[in-house]
């Protein structure tokens, strides 16, 4: 069982204090002997035809994991990467003529060999004194410059690292710089340790086997193209990777499977919700100074106890010491790790009878949880799920409150850990579940506006109010609660002019700022009267009047390449504007027509996305609506275009400009 609360904290190092490194075998250890393929003499290769148009091609990404027992440091992992790269152009020459290896923290790097082999068959050796100890944004790096590097070279490294192991693995082998034609993966552990491996997308893995009382397991791909960097799609969920995990210690017991769900489950239910006496008392005098109505509903009592933590507790993940993740220490000081949090959480919904779940989510822009294999260093974050509302909580970002967490985690599959007690036993069962999104039609960014043009025909007067709702509000309320008040103005006016340029902004006014007014149902809206001359041009004596600006900036997409990943959006949303133009005393307008729009998708006979407009004519008013919406979240290769077409109609909307002329 886990002795550590705070291990909890970094799950990928859960259960690395276990007997497994206690059983060693009796032999020594010795290293499998996998040599990569550094040829002494070696010859140029030729890239396949698929990727001859290519800047450069990883003509082979080969990466060995192997765990060994030093005498002095117990078990460790070496980590062999060895990379050969053909370059075929000037762009492939800038992008690999120099080279950044990363330094896991706390690693040992124990080789490094670098060279370029030239199109006539000449190999350039780096010297060992140009290679560079550097370090940015706080990261280590090797760095150094392959020598000599013009189109048709290879430049090829190889270096190995000892670090402290990790019973849970996942490697990437796919990039936006260039396709891989190899890809391998080997896995050496010693024999009595049984290791699950399981290759994502078409990483095929092959049966371990054992040699000199090693387990191997080989895995590998050909023909990974590059992962273009596209508008609108995450990567990390679509990229090749292989993941491993530690299942079975043969030497312990060979029909026992380790770090499984329901062993997860048990511990970390079971350390969350154990406090001590002096915790108890801490968060009983917690729970008064949030002085809760005793007539509260459930979902009051929820938000009370989520804005006062988030108000008053200084949550962050790099405070050290054990007093960050215990009660008594947090009331006092303020101060918490996340853990310390989320037991502050569970402490206070026990005493206020608020049932509650654990639950991890998957991440839609990372990758997602797999029922079927328990990678331990998938999970990080943790929020609460409340059986009584159907609702979820996110606990320690403080700019997200109750019911909305962070987009991209709701939408998928968590695991839920359900609470249960045998006598005084706690403990609880896992389960996958779904963690669903506010529909489309809460999450708005809406407009209403009226145009109109002053007397001497040069300038457009407006009155815009956005009003928000939902996640729509979410990029907006956070200033309103942590901007200093003095930032407040120029706050406001950025928003105001991200809709229409002006320097001439009055009567601004601002309602429901509060982080928590979303359960409330009082949506955002910022208002304001302005004025702008870019709205009007003349032509002899018609006037232009840009109408569609008035609804911002609107992206325009387009993509030479073929697309290859879906179109996905952080969440579902609606768009409705409302523009009455004022039409001058005097004037016509000539190309009403030109404000019509009905671009629609309709798979299946149901819209699933659009973007609408039309118009009606009152006396000298115009009556705009706009309504642009994406119900769905996913848009798969196969509907892009009609998702770009949605898209781009925006962009055109915004490009529409009335012709007035004299009656």
């Amino acid at each position: 069982m886990i002795k550590n609360r705070r291990a909890l904290r970094k799950l990928k190092y859960l259960f690395t204090g276990l007997t497994i490194l206690g059983c060693t075998s009796s032999s020594k250890a010795q290293t499998i002997g996998y040599a990569l393929n550094w040829d002494d003499k070696p010859a140029m290769h030729t890239v396949h035809n698929k990727f001859s148009n290519e800047s450069a091609v990883i003509l082979l990404d080969s990466r060995l994991h192997e765990y060994q027992e030093d005498a002095k440091l117990g078990m460790v992992i070496n980590t062999t990467d060895h990379k050969l790269v053909k370059i075929n152009d000037e762009k492939g020459v800038e992008m690999y003529n120099k080279m950044y290896l990363p330094v896991t923290q706390g690693a040992e790097v124990l080789s490094i060999k670098a060279r370029t082999i030239l199109p006539g068959g000449k190999v350039i050796d780096l010297p060992q004194a140009k290679i560079l100890d550097v370090e940015e944004e706080g990261r280590a790096y090797k760095k150094f410059a392959f020598e000599g590097v013009e189109k048709g070279s290879e430049v090829e490294y190889i270096y190995t690292m000892k670090k402290k192991p990790n019973f849970f693995g996942i490697e990437y082998f796919q990039s936006s710089n260039a396709p891989i034609q190899r890809a391998e993966f080997m896995l050496v552990v010693p024999s009595r340790l049984i290791f699950d491996v399981k290759g994502y997308h078409k990483f095929a893995v092959d049966t371990s086997v054992i040699s000199n009382e090693k387990r191997i397991v080989v895995a590998t791909e050909n023909d990974i193209p590059a992962l273009e960097d596209e508008k609108y799609a995450v990567t990390a969920p679509n990229m090749e990777n292989i993941q491993y995990k530690l299942s079975y210690n043969i030497a312990k017991d060979k029909d026992v499977r380790i770090f499984t769900w329901n062993e997860l489950a048990k511990n970390i239910y079971n350390s969350y919700t154990t406090f001590t006496d002096k915790e108890q008392n801490a968060a009983e005098s917690f729970l008064k100074a949030i002085n809760i109505p005793a007539n509260a509903t459930e979902t009051e009592k929820i938000i009370a106890v989520e804005d006062y933590i988030k108000n008053n507790i200084n949550t962050r993940e790099d405070i050290t010491g054990d007093d960050a993740a215990v009660l008594d220490k947090i009331v006092k000081s303020k101060n918490a790790d996340n853990e310390g949090t989320f037991r502050l959480y569970i402490a206070l919904f026990a005493k206020l009878n608020i049932p509650f779940r654990i639950v991890y989510p998957s991440k839609r822009d990372e990758l997602p949880l797999d029922q079927d294999f328990e990678n331990f260093r998938i999970i990080d974050e943790m929020i609460f799920m409340f059986p009584g509302t159907g609702k979820f909580l996110e606990p320690t970002n403080k700019i997200v409150r109750y019911p909305l967490i962070d987009p991209y985690w709701a939408a998928t599959t968590g695991l839920f850990l359900n609470g249960t007690s045998i006598g005084t036993f706690k403990t609880a069962i896992p389960s996958f579940d779904t963690i669903p999104i506010e529909p489309y039609e809460k999450n708005t960014h809406n407009l209403d506006v009226v145009l109109k043009i002053n007397s001497t025909l040069d300038t457009a007067l407006l009155y815009t109010k956005q009003i928000w709702g939902g996640y729509g509000a979410m990029g907006y309320r956070p200033a309103y609660t942590f901007l200093p008040k003095d930032k407040i103005e120029d706050f406001n006016k950025e928003v105001i002019q991200a809709l229409v340029k002006s320097d001439d902004i009055q009567n601004i006014k601002v309602e429901n700022t509060a982080l928590t007014d979303y359960i409330k149902e009082k949506p955002l809206t910022i208002a304001a009267d302005l004025k702008s001359s870019q709205l009007l041009e003349r032509a002899g004596n018609k006037i232009l009047v840009k109408v569609g600006e008035v609804i911002g900036p609107q992206e325009q997409m387009y993509q030479e390449k073929p697309r290859q990943l879906p179109a996905v959006l952080q969440y579902p949303h609606a768009l409705d504007r409302n523009i009455t133009f004022i039409i001058p005393e005097g004037y016509q307008v000539k190309n009403l027509g030109d404000l019509n729009f009905n671009v629609v998708s309709t798979p299946n006979g149901a819209e699933s996305m659009g973007f609408v407009s039309s118009y009606t004519v009152a006396g000298n008013e115009v009556k705009i609506k706009v309504h642009e919406y994406y119900k769905d979240l996913v848009y798969p290769v196969s509907r892009f275009e009609e998702f770009k077409k949605v898209i781009n109609a925006s962009a055109d909307f915004n490009k529409v400009t009335l012709v007035l002329e004299k009656k």
